[in-house]
Parts: C-alpha cells; sequence; structure tokens
C-alpha cells in the first residue's frame, strides 16, 4: 500500500517531467525559422551569370590541361575546337582529325549559352566554315593560347603560357 507521503513524493517526480522539453507548437516554429533561414542561403549560394560563365573557364582550363598531357603521353597532337553551343576534342590520326569520345574529352555544353567564344591566341584556321583549333602537341613547351568567352557584358579569359598551365580570369 502507497502511503500519503510516498503519492506526494510520486506527484512531484512525475509532474517534473509535464514541463520539461518542447511542446509541438515550439518545435513547429524552430522548423519554419529553419526552413526560411536554409531557403535564403540556398538562394544566395546559386552563383550568378558571371559566375557560371567562370566556372565554365575553369573547367576548361582543366581540360586543356589534361589535353596537354594527353597530347605528350601519347605523342600525338590534341585539338580543342568550339563555339557559344559548346566544345569537342579531336585527336590526330593517320586519316586526319577524329572526335574523342572518352569520358574527360567527350563533347561539352557550357552552363549558359554563350554569346561568343573567340580564339584570341594560338589558334589554328581548319577552313571557311570550321571553328579555329588550339592545337595541344606532343612538346613540352608549346606557344601561349588564350581564349575568350563572352556573354553579354561577361568576358572570361582562359590562357595558357605554353608550359602546360592554364587559367581562367575575369578582365
Amino acid at each position: 500500500m502507497i502511503t500519503a507521503p510516498r503519492r506526494r513524493a510520486l506527484r512531484q517526480r512525475h509532474s517534473g517531467y509535464r514541463h520539461s522539453g518542447f511542446t509541438l507548437l515550439e518545435l513547429l516554429v524552430v522548423m519554419v525559422i529553419a526552413g526560411i533561414v536554409i531557403s535564403l542561403v540556398a538562394v544566395n549560394a546559386s552563383p550568378n551569370e558571371r559566375g557560371r560563365v567562370l566556372d565554365d573557364g575553369q573547367r576548361i582550363a582543366r581540360l586543356f590541361e589534361l589535353a596537354q598531357e594527353e597530347a605528350q603521353l601519347g605523342a600525338r597532337p590534341i585539338a580543342w575546337e568550339g563555339d557559344a553551343g559548346g566544345w569537342r576534342f579531336l585527336e590526330s590520326t593517320p586519316n586526319g582529325w577524329i572526335p574523342l569520345r572518352t569520358d574527360v574529352f567527350a563533347p561539352g555544353t557550357w552552363r549558359l549559352a554563350l554569346d561568343q567564344v573567340i580564339v584570341a591566341e594560338g589558334g589554328r584556321s581548319t577552313g571557311t566554315n570550321s571553328p579555329p583549333r588550339l592545337i595541344f602537341g606532343r612538346e613540352l613547351i608549346d606557344a601561349p593560347q588564350r581564349l575568350v568567352l563572352v556573354r553579354g557584358d561577361i568576358r572570361v579569359d582562359v590562357a595558357g603560357d605554353g608550359s602546360g598551365r592554364y587559367f581562367a580570369s575575369t578582365p
């Protein structure tokens, strides 16, 4: 049998449990606030047009470095052709230039459509209807090359100094 003092002690012990923790309403308010903050961060974290074009420039700079290394290791020239819609890499064979289809060198598209892609330095013309090509040769030191990506008033330069290193920058 439970005595009165013991009953009071049990009630006091259990009454503390009722008041500890958060109510459902408090949890919902915190969740709503967290959702608003996360959505604001996500909106501000998405890159603007300038950032996307610069990202494309940095990506193509890394691909140029890989193409230069592949040309040296494979002892065969690799070419890059690009326009406002995208790009492709080609390899030199005895029968002419053929497109590369490997994962890294597969044809690609820009994240945002560009107005113009200009081969400003080091390009070689391949004919009247073909875009100029950048050629990555077997030599360790090559001629400097420069590519300009243009979208509206955004310009991104992708430049190589001839040593196999390429950098993307905005003027």
